[in-house]
């Protein structure tokens, strides 16, 4: 057996046992829970792929396919634990249901349905930091009949043909890199540092048990020569409060359409819930501290350096700033899709024509390395802008995971046969120190 696949075997078995620690305590998942078996997830995910190019070098992808097969389970029914173990590396909740899922076998979901005059059905949900992936089933269009606006959008008919995304997603990978707390309140304190002095230096045996003695005038004590002090470091606190923010939206669904489970299940997963994450991502990075918005990691007081020389010159700048002056070691860049992908970084190629930083025959973790950094491509930083830090500085206290509420109770929403289903969350966020990070401007 390959070490790949040797690798493969334990991170299934490790994660499965994790399963049966979190089934045997029978109580909800915390974000440290989640953060865990995302990583867990992630490994075999990364595994997975190795596996299957070793596979395809050797002629033997099919017997490999099989391999991976018997650790997920195969066809056979999973239970509360087995269904953690994902070969995809597809999140899943401890029941093995995907959110859209839970909602729709929720009881209070069926309730809705089968007594559905004069009700609200309102659906809360203690997982917190999942994210849903593609389906690969068939599905039920749901933009469809005769009008396209409001409720009519949502007249439901059959339609057959491989499944469609029904947004256009974009990867949400900055959620991964800061760190995850928790709150009970709706108002969160913390320390931030503003400020560093690091005095360490050798000290000699002190030679004399002399005191200070007072100075002449008015100014500090005047040391005692051999007495062997150890010189005094810094740092410069202040304690920062930030409020829990909620981020929502919802919208209208035809009741006819709520009765087609799998359609809300794939409402729910591939939008509603997508919708809040993305917000989320732009939030934290480029949240303005106005009204109801985050105070985002670029607007924090960050460090930042121009682009002088090439892109890739600028960034090697951002990361000393953070080493140097932040004096914490910076862990990704974050970059635009349209920055990245561009002559400035990955189609950089020499007078030769080479490819510069770049292989087009690379595995994606491969392509997203600079300088030692994992890259995360997002849209939440503009153009011409690139955020190099230690992420680990920042911190989203989650008051609330998502809650979905379903009601007939908006406009008249109830003489028209119309629902509203909203999707929310509550957190709070902070940079603990701005220092961490460095951004580039005019990359």
């Amino acid at each position: 057996m390959s070490n790949a696949r040797q690798r493969l075997e334990a991170a299934v078995k490790s994660l499965q046992e994790f399963s049966d620690q979190l089934d045997a305590a029978d109580a909800p998942l915390s974000g440290e829970d989640m953060s865990n078996l995302k990583s867990r997830m992630e490994e075999i995910k990364d595994l997975k792929g190795q596996v299957e190019a070793e596979a395809e070098a050797a002629g033997a992808v099919k017997e490999a396919h099989e391999f991976m097969k018997g650790l997920a389970g195969g066809d056979a029914p999973k239970d509360r634990k087995s269904a953690l173990v994902n070969v995809d590396g597809l999140p899943m909740d401890t029941q093995g249901k995907t959110f859209g899922e839970m909602f729709v076998d929720s009881g209070a979901y069926k309730e809705f349905i089968g007594r559905y005059a004069g009700r609200d059905g309102i659906i809360p949900s203690t997982v917190k930091g999942l994210q849903s992936g593609p389906f690969s089933a068939d599905v039920k269009a749901l933009v469809t009949g005769a009008s396209s606006t409001s409720g009519g959008a949502f007249v439901v008919n059959d339609r057959y043909g491989p499944t469609i995304d029904l947004v256009g997603e974009r990867e949400l990978t900055v959620y991964d890199l800061v760190t995850k707390g928790s709150t009970t309140s709706d108002t969160v304190e913390y320390v931030r540092v503003t400020g560093k002095t690091n005095n360490a230096a050798p000290v000699a045996e002190a030679t004399t048990a002399a005191a200070p003695t007072a100075p002449g005038t008015a100014g500090a004590l005047v040391l005692a020569a051999g007495g062997g002090y150890k010189p005094e470091s810094g740092l410069d606190l202040e304690v920062v409060s930030t409020t829990v923010k909620t981020i929502a939206h919802w919208l209208p669904i035809t009741k006819r359409a709520a009765s087609d489970a799998g359609q809300i299940r794939t409402l729910i997963d591939n939008f509603l819930r997508y919708g809040l994450n993305e917000e989320l991502e732009d939030q934290m990075l480029t949240g303005s501290g106005s009204g109801e918005n985050f105070t985002g990691i670029l607007n924090s007081g960050i460090s930042t350096v121009g682009s002088a020389g090439t892109d890739i010159d600028a960034i090697v700048d951002a990361i000393r700033t953070v080493r140097v002056t932040g004096r914490r070691r910076p862990n990704a860049l974050v970059v635009h899709p349209n920055d990245w992908y561009s002559a400035g970084f990955l189609t950089a190629k020499d007078s030769s024509g080479k490819y510069l930083i770049s292989d087009p025959a690379a595995s994606v973790e491969q392509l997203n390395q600079l300088w030692g950094l994992r890259v995360v491509v997002s849209e939440g930083v503009t153009e011409n802008t690139a955020l190099v830090g230690d992420f680990r500085q920042a911190v989203l206290w989650e008051r609330e995971g998502v809650n979905v509420m379903v009601s007939d109770q908006h406009a008249d929403f109830f003489i028209r046969n119309l629902l509203a289903i909203l999707a929310e969350m509550r957190a709070a966020f902070g940079v603990l120190d701005p220092q961490a990070f460095c951004s580039v401007t005019a990359v």
